[in-house]
C-alpha cells in the first residue's frame, strides 16, 4: 500500500513537472529580443585610439583633480576594456592604485576589480606610454606603491 502510494506521488509530480516545462519553454520562446550593435559616436571615436576593443588590456590614468578641475597628481593603472559605449568605455582596474600614501584613504585612487568610465579616451598600450602622458601634463606621481593584489 506504501509502494502504491509512493508510485502515484511520483507519477503525479512528473506529470506536473512535464507540463510546467511545456508551458515555459513557449514562453521562452515567444520572447523577442532586438539587438542594437551599439557603435561610438564620431566625436568619441576621434579621441579614442583605433586599437581599443573589448576584452583588450591596456593602461589608463587615474588622475587626482582639485575644485577647479585642475589636474593635480596622476598615475597609471593596469585596465581591461569591459564595454564599448556610444561615448564612453567601460574599464575595469587590474590592479590598486592610490594617488595618497595612508591606507585608510580608498578614495583616491582605485581597487583591483573597480570600474569606471573612461571619457576622455586616455589609453595606452604599455605603463611608459601612460608615465610619458603624465610626464607631459606634468602630473606624473611616482612612488611605485601599485599592487596587484
Amino acid at each position: 500500500m506504501k509502494s502504491l502510494f509512493l508510485l502515484f506521488a511520483l507519477l503525479a509530480i512528473f506529470a506536473l513537472a512535464g507540463c510546467n516545462s511545456q508551458k515555459k519553454s513557449k514562453e521562452v520562446a515567444s520572447y523577442k529580443y532586438d539587438e542594437k550593435k551599439v557603435e561610438m559616436s564620431t566625436e568619441f571615436r576621434k579621441l579614442v585610439p583605433e586599437w581599443v576593443k573589448v576584452g583588450k588590456i591596456c593602461y589608463g590614468l587615474v588622475v587626482q583633480v582639485d575644485g577647479n578641475g585642475k589636474e593635480i597628481k596622476g598615475k597609471p593603472v593596469k585596465a581591461k576594456v569591459v564595454q564599448i559605449k556610444r561615448d564612453a568605455i567601460i574599464m575595469k582596474a587590474l590592479e590598486r592604485v592610490s594617488l595618497v600614501e595612508v591606507e585608510s584613504c580608498k578614495k583616491m585612487g582605485l581597487s583591483r576589480g573597480d570600474t569606471w568610465e573612461e571619457k576622455d579616451g586616455d589609453l595606452f598600450l604599455t605603463k611608459q606610454d601612460a608615465i610619458n602622458a603624465l610626464k607631459a601634463k606634468k602630473i606624473f606621481m611616482n612612488d611605485d606603491k601599485v599592487t596587484v593584489n
